[in-house]
């Protein structure tokens, strides 16, 4: 391990030493959803791109793939089937003589694609929010984790001062969340 203590700087320090912003289209998160990056109202601005070192990749602690608002997608597209669906039924309605099954089903070939990826949207995020409940205790102890690790930029290392174990920094995400949390 990393004797000089002037060499010795925190995992959260070294990635954010890392990463640089500039002005561009990359939206950054509002809250702190990624654990390792500034938010936005901390930069002062709602846009940046974003650019790492590889010491920066292989320290940061792991995001989510998905962005927040994508949950909801599935919903947004069953109102836009429903309202579809409704504003085609009426106009069928007011023809010459409709029957109430074609009032009813014909829509269906206009709204059939909004109605089954809205759904799909719908049952898939039901299961990523029961996967997020599920980790939710795991993400925490990792974060716990992640936060008291330091990197020797002397030796190239990663260590744990409590616990005395050293490795490289492309392997901290497999200790955060595998060794460490087994002891």
């Amino acid at each position: 391990m990393c004797s000089e203590t002037d060499q010795v700087v925190a995992v959260p320090g070294a990635v954010a030493a890392g990463t640089t912003y500039k002005i561009g289209r990359v939206r950054l998160p509002g809250t702190r959803e990624v654990a390792d990056l500034p938010t936005a109202a901390t930069l002062g601005a709602s846009k940046h791109v974003m650019s790492r070192t590889q010491l920066a990749v292989w320290l940061s602690f792991p995001s989510r793939h998905y962005t927040p608002w994508a949950r909801n997608q599935g919903y947004i597209l069953l109102l836009a089937a429903a309202l579809t669906h409704l504003v085609v039924s009426l106009v069928i309605a007011m023809g010459q003589d409709p029957q109430w099954g074609e009032v009813l089903l014909a829509p269906f070939c206009l709204t059939g694609l909004f109605w089954g990826f809205g759904l799909l949207n719908v049952l898939g995020s039901y299961g990523a929010r029961k996967r997020d409940t599920n980790e939710a205790p795991a993400r925490e102890k990792a974060m716990a984790v992640w936060e008291s690790l330091y990197y020797c930029a002397r030796d190239n290392v990663v260590f744990e001062p409590e616990i005395g174990v050293s490795f490289h920094p492309s392997e901290t995400r497999e200790y955060i969340f595998g060794f460490r949390n087994s002891r």
